[in-house]
């Protein structure tokens, strides 16, 4: 009678913890993406230039930490409030935003969309990112959730240069670590080898 009762309790537990978890509303994540889309595009194609990146398809686990950066304001960047409306989202929405932003494939609803790249020395950059990059984003840039690293192929090259600009003068923390030194011994021309190597790897 003791163990029926208690997988009773393990079994209703379980329900219990199933029925109240979320359940991605992909359609509800679209509607909300209508706003991200102002800036980021309609199939979150983002823009060439290094301002705004592309996020479609950006895994959700990632997604889900820049929330938590924007909200805390600890990446700051007011348009994310305001136009985004990111503190104003309920932990549903979250899910069912981001769900639906990591589901997007930008290369079948942007075929003709092309990626700006740079013509750096690719055979240098490999050796370059093999050395410092490849252990969080991943041998094909295809980011690692264990460290909450995003992939940075198929991503707008002049974006993740700005991207690094802001680590290298802290006004963006790299790794969440604010003694991060990884690109200070990094020449310019460094990093666009290894940004013109990533740019091989959007396969």
């Amino acid at each position: 009678m003791k163990y029926s009762f208690l997988y009773f309790l393990i079994i209703t537990g379980i329900l219990f913890f199933a029925s109240n978890s979320f359940s991605a509303d992909l359609q509800n994540g679209k509607q909300l993406f209508r706003y991200c889309s102002l800036c980021h595009g309609k199939v979150g194609q983002g823009i060439k230039g290094g301002d705004i990146p592309k996020i479609g398809g950006l895994p959700k686990y990632y997604l889900m930490h820049q929330h938590e950066l924007f909200v805390s304001q600890k990446r700051f960047n007011p348009a994310m409030m305001t136009i985004g409306r990111m503190d104003k989202l309920t932990a549903k929405e979250q899910d069912d935003l981001y769900s639906y932003i990591s589901s997007i494939d930008i290369q079948k609803e942007a075929p003709t969309l092309e990626i700006p790249t740079f013509t750096g020395d690719a055979k240098k950059g490999k050796k370059l990112y093999k050395g410092d990059c490849k252990t969080c984003h991943g041998k094909k840039a295809e980011g690692k959730p264990k460290k909450e690293a995003p992939p940075t192929s198929w991503q707008y090259s002049e974006y993740l240069l700005r991207q690094i600009d802001f680590f290298k003068t802290k006004e963006r923390l790299h790794d969440n670590d604010d003694e991060d030194e990884t690109f200070d011994d990094y020449s310019q021309q460094d990093i666009i080898d290894i940004l013109t190597y990533i740019s091989t790897l959007d396969d």
